[in-house]
């Protein structure tokens, strides 16, 4: 019985599972269908009675499982496990081994060598040699035969490469060192000898890596040592052959002054010495990208600053920005949020930029299991897009998404439950994205997923979504609609606000004595009533306290008319922050030390808080010394300069003192549609006192 990297998957899981493995979650990690589970575990089963071992059992609604003292048997074979006789290569597997043999060969390679080497017959390589010839458009690469010369690859060298790359991740992808020692070994054994891989040359490539590691000042990823030794193994094959790449000469010189190159010569020197060969310069900046691109496990933030760097910690501030507006948290530890997004997204950086691609085992599952966490991702990534000048694959996307979602799990942050909608609009793709804008403005818990013609709508699958969004009267489809202009009025966005909040679920109660009967099962209990009064007292607290906190007051319910200051001037910008923030001071609403926070965050991040030409909205984390939730006014009749720029002159601020990630979210976002109309701040400037501003705040102030 011969098995494939499948059924060798499914059963290193389950005899590796702590409890049974249902089928629902093979299914899921392998994308394939129930049937092909059970086809599957039939075959192993199989080839556990030939080789006289305990079968897999499977239980009624729990699913497929192995005793430990059984488990510890196929564990043990399955650690000898002989490929060569027992294992059959999946199409995928076939395809990757079949590029990487033409591209490296060094004798010619003819039908009949590729049949012996991967154990199948002439129709079923001829039908893989079809697909790999579909696949190879996507590199800009031709497999072409002629009878002289064998199969052999027409294209760039630069394209081969790419090709490479992505035909080994493929390989590589949930496979340990042994399993592919093995392969390339069983690989090897089956080739003309003049052209043979052998697993002892990538042993001495990895020793090599691993010695001058620490050139580049980073620990580098178990994983990713193996892919570089790896890779290593087939530009070698490469270089052997005369096949050389050119670089981007401005490209080398800033290559050049980097770590990696310094590491990237002394291991080619060293690959030189053992494998006899000569390694062109431009092949030294080559494998430095790969050294740049690659996952890194330790890294000491000491990089020289230069424009790369600059940009990319510019790029991280910005998608945490956008990330906690969507998601609506606030991330108490951002400088090191941070600091760890910027370590990902170097290597990403340099692996895009050079198209060293990745395959991310996890991707799907990923986008499966945490869809909510992923469409965030995708909503901030557009800021590393730019600085790339190209997209970014959903692989690294997940990889970004895995950041954010370690580090809310870290926090214990909550992220907004998410909605998905579609907007229909029959007046071109232009007047459905501003109203796509609009939308996640207003409602940052909802993804605009699709945009549609009322023709495309009447026979479209709204399955999972939540919301239509229509700017023409459209037929109910099981989905809730709402009909809105393509420009939101300011009627229509608080008429969708209210509708919105109104269908916000309510947890149910929480019965203390049904809590008590718990406890009762599973602790001894030396004063039954009174541990209940204080339960039951503890739950009433509690429930005050979320009231409040679900409140979500207006504008006008916390910038009231004592909060509305007006002033001639201020000194300094400093100065103006602590006037404007006075009268929540003097209400106890904040301490001093929210002040003084504040004005620290400008010190650091410069004028940030200026949200608008001539418009401030000051303001620090909930812990700096907020007491309770409130706003001010300040009106200064000549403005303050945050920076020496022009738009960063302030004339109104605006001091926001939140106690949470949402309960100031209401209020924020009436302040966000009275400042959208140039006229209200025209008011607002002029205004000479607290009875000329308050109509204005009170305008907004309804849902």
């Amino acid at each position: 019985m011969i098995l494939d990297q499948r059924c060798i998957a499914i059963m290193t899981k389950i005899v590796h599972a702590a409890s049974p493995v249902s089928p629902q979650e093979l299914m899921e990690e392998l994308h394939v269908s129930k049937r092909t589970i059970y086809y599957d575990i039939e075959k192993i089963n199989d080839w556990l009675e030939q080789a006289n071992l305990p079968q897999l059992d499977y239980v009624r609604s729990a699913g497929f499982y192995i005793s430990e003292k059984e488990s510890a048997l196929i564990k043990k074979k399955l650690a000898t496990f002989d490929k060569k006789t027992n294992y059959e290569f999946s199409p995928k597997e076939r395809a990757a081994w079949i590029a990487i043999l033409i591209l490296t060969r060094d004798a010619k390679i003819y039908l009949h060598d590729l049949m012996e080497t991967l154990h199948v017959s002439r129709s079923t390589l001829l039908a893989d040699l079809k697909q790999l010839k579909e696949q190879l458009g996507h590199f800009q690469v031709e497999l072409h035969f002629h009878k002289s010369s064998g199969y052999y690859m027409v294209g760039e060298e630069q394209a081969k490469r790419k090709m490479l790359i992505s035909y080994l991740s493929h390989l590589l992808t949930n496979k340990s060192w042994d399993a592919l020692l093995t392969e390339i070994q069983l690989i090897g054994q089956q080739q003309p000898a003049s052209d043979a891989f052998h697993s002892a040359e990538l042993d001495v490539i990895y020793h090599i890596l691993h010695e001058y590691e620490p050139l580049t000042g980073v620990r580098y990823t178990d994983e990713v040592m193996q892919a570089l030794s790896a890779h290593l193994l087939l530009l070698i094959k490469r270089f052997s052959r005369g096949r050389y790449i050119q670089m981007d000469p401005v490209e080398k010189d800033v290559i050049k002054r980097t770590k990696e190159y310094q590491a990237a010569s002394q291991i080619c020197q060293q690959l030189e010495t053992v494998f006899d060969l000569n390694v062109p310069e431009d092949e030294i900046h080559y494998i430095a990208t790969f050294l740049l691109g690659a996952k890194i496990s330790d890294y000491q933030l000491v990089d020289v600053e230069n424009q790369d760097t600059a940009n990319l910690k510019h790029i991280v501030t910005l998608m945490v920005d956008d990330f906690q507006k969507f998601a609506c948290v606030f991330f108490q530890n951002r400088e090191e949020l941070e600091r760890n997004l910027f370590i990902h997204l170097k290597p990403a950086y340099f692996r895009i930029k050079y198209g060293i691609g990745i395959d991310n085992p996890l991707s799907s599952s990923m986008q499966h299991s945490y869809p909510d966490l992923f469409v965030l991702t995708k909503k901030v990534v557009h800021h590393f897009e730019h600085v790339l000048g190209k997209p970014i694959s959903d692989d690294e996307v997940a990889y970004i998404a895995m950041h954010f979602g370690g580090w809310i799990n870290k926090e214990g942050v909550k992220v907004e439950s998410r909605k998905k909608a579609v907007v229909v609009c029959s007046s071109g793709i232009g007047t459905s994205r501003i109203l796509q804008k609009q939308l996640e403005d207003l409602l940052p818990t909802v993804d605009v997923v699709n945009a549609l013609t009322a023709r495309e709508y009447e026979n479209a699958n709204l399955s999972g979504i939540d919301f239509v969004f229509s700017t023409t009267p459209v037929s109910e489809k099981g989905v809730a609609v709402f009909v809105v202009n393509p420009i939101l009025s300011h009627a229509e966005k608080a008429s969708l606000l209210k509708q919105f909040q109104a269908g916000e679920t309510v947890p149910g109660q929480i019965n203390p004595e049904a809590l008590l009967s718990i406890v009762e099962k599973h602790a001894h209990i030396t004063d039954g009533d009174k541990l209940l009064q204080e339960l039951k007292t503890f739950l009433q607290n509690n429930k005050e306290m979320k009231n409040e906190v679900d409140q979500r007051p207006m504008l006008n319910e916390i910038l009231t008319k004592d909060k509305i200051q007006f002033a001639e001037s201020a000194n300094s910008w400093q100065e103006a922050l602590q006037m404007a923030a006075a009268p929540l001071l003097a209400d106890q609403s904040i301490s001093q030390g929210y002040i003084d926070t504040m004005i620290e965050n400008v010190h650091q991040m410069g004028p940030y808080i200026v949200i608008a030409p001539g418009i401030a909205l000051p303001h620090a984390r909930p812990e700096a010394g907020v007491n309770k939730l409130g706003m001010s006014f300040l009106q200064l009749r000549q403005s303050c300069s945050f920076s020496e720029k022009a738009e960063h002159q302030v004339s109104l601020l605006f001091v926001l003192a939140a106690i949470d990630n949402d309960t100031h979210l209401t209020a924020l976002s009436q302040l966000s549609k009275m400042l959208s109309d140039r006229d209200n701040i025209e008011k607002l400037q002029t205004a000479q006192s607290a009875d000329e501003v308050l109509p204005i705040i009170n305008q907004y102030s309804h849902i």
